[in-house]
């Protein structure tokens, strides 16, 4: 893509586009976050620090309800 040759608008919109495109790239996914920490820690201890988060959210979210 050439600058010079898009008007200002049209560069923004081709912006954009390239911008959206590299976000929904897949080219290396990472791990999910439980993954990650049942492989550092492992199974049991991954459910039960990911159960206890879970709820503790859970109970904040509610108090404002």
């Amino acid at each position: 893509m050439s600058e010079r040759s898009l008007a200002q608008g049209e560069r923004g919109s081709e912006l954009l586009l390239e911008h959206c495109s590299a976000l929904t790239r897949e080219s290396d996914p990472r791990p999910s976050a439980f993954f990650r920490l049942e492989e550092a820690l492992g199974g049991e201890l991954a459910r039960l620090l990911v159960g206890a988060l879970a709820t503790r959210r859970g109970v904040r979210a509610s108090a404002f309800i």
